[in-house]
C-alpha cells in the first residue's frame, strides 16, 4: 500500500469520527464546540505535510505553506480579531512567495486549494450562502484534511479526473454541493405541506406556518417580522434578534408566524463526505 493511501485511510478515519461526534453535538444543541474543527485542521495539515515530503523530499516552501495554513486555522479557530496589517499580510505573503513560483506542479497547486478556499467560504458565510459558523468552519478543515481526494481499497467508485477539474471541484466543495442536494427532500417536504394546506404561493419550498407558541420553543428560525407596523417577510435572522422578532410579533398581535427550520447541516456534511469517500464526487461524471 502507498503512503498516499495510507495517508488517505488516516485522514478518513480520524474525519469521519470527528464528524460523528459533531453530528451528534448539532442535532442535540444545534452548537458544535470548535474542538471538533481544530482536531480536524490540525490533523490535516499534519498529514499532508508529511504527504508532500514524501513525495517530493523536504523543500522549503512547504513550511512557508504550513504557517500560512497554521494561520488560516488561528483565524477561524480563535475568536479574536486580527489586525488586517499585522495577520493577513503575512499570511498572504506566506502562501503568496512560496506558490507563485511553483504552480506549474501539482502538489503547489493542491496547496493552494487551502487559502483559495478559505476565501471562498469565508465570502459564503459573509453572504449568508452557508449559514451557520460551524459549518464554514467545518468546511474550511476539510479542505486542509483533504487538498487532494483521497484514495484507497478501489474507492471511490467514480475515477477522480485529471488535477484541473479535481482543483477546480476540490473535495470540500463538492461536499457542500452533495450536502445541499440532501436538502432538497426537505424542501419538497414544506411544498407539499403548504400546497396542502393553503395552496400554491411564492415561499411555499422556504418554510410553514407555526403556532407562535410552538415557535419560541422550537428549533426554527422566524421568517417573518413586524416592519413599520406591517407584517413583512425577512431572511434567516441573526440569533440574537430572534427574541425581539417574536417579542414584536406577540405585540401585534400574531398566532402564527412562517418559519424555517434550523437544519442540523453538519449532519448533511457527514453523509456529504461518506459520499464523496465512498461513491466519489457525482460531478466527475458530468466532466
Amino acid at each position: 500500500m502507498e503512503t498516499e493511501e495510507i495517508i488517505g485511510i488516516v485522514a478518513v478515519i480520524i474525519t469521519v469520527a470527528v464528524l460523528v461526534s459533531a453530528s451528534v453535538r448539532d442535532w442535540k444543541d444545534r452548537e458544535v464546540p470548535d474542538v471538533h474543527w481544530i482536531v480536524i485542521g490540525s490533523a490535516g495539515l499534519i498529514l499532508f505535510l508529511i504527504y508532500s515530503i514524501d513525495l517530493t523530499g523536504f523543500r522549503w516552501e512547504y513550511v512557508l505553506l504550513a504557517a500560512g495554513t497554521a494561520m488560516v486555522l488561528l483565524d477561524i479557530l480563535w475568536d479574536k480579531e486580527f489586525n488586517p496589517l499585522l495577520f493577513y499580510l503575512p499570511m498572504a505573503l506566506l502562501f503568496i512567495i512560496p506558490l507563485y513560483p511553483n504552480m506549474s506542479e501539482n502538489i503547489f497547486i493542491a496547496w493552494a486549494s487551502v487559502p483559495v478556499f478559505y476565501l471562498i467560504f469565508v465570502g459564503l458565510y459573509m453572504t449568508n450562502v452557508v449559514r451557520g459558523g460551524a459549518d464554514v468552519k467545518c468546511l474550511i478543515t476539510l479542505t486542509v484534511m483533504f487538498p487532494i481526494y483521497p484514495h484507497f481499497f478501489g474507492l471511490p467508485l467514480i475515477e477522480i479526473p485529471n488535477l484541473l477539474f479535481s482543483q477546480i471541484f476540490v473535495f470540500s466543495i463538492s461536499v457542500l454541493f452533495v450536502a445541499a442536494l440532501m436538502t432538497i427532500p426537505l424542501i419538497l417536504y414544506f411544498g407539499v405541506r403548504n400546497a396542502k394546506d393553503s395552496g400554491f404561493s411564492k415561499r411555499m419550498f422556504s418554510g410553514y406556518r407555526m403556532k407562535m407558541s410552538e415557535a419560541e420553543g422550537a428549533d426554527v428560525w422566524p421568517l417573518e417580522d413586524i416592519v413599520d407596523g406591517e407584517t413583512k417577510r425577512i431572511k434567516i435572522p441573526d440569533e440574537e434578534e430572534v427574541e425581539g422578532i417574536y417579542a414584536r410579533l406577540k405585540e401585534a398581535g400574531k398566532e402564527d408566524v412562517w418559519v424555517t427550520p434550523m437544519i442540523p447541516f453538519i449532519i448533511m456534511i457527514a453523509a456529504a463526505v461518506a459520499v464523496m469517500v465512498i461513491i466519489g464526487n457525482p460531478l466527475f461524471l458530468i466532466f
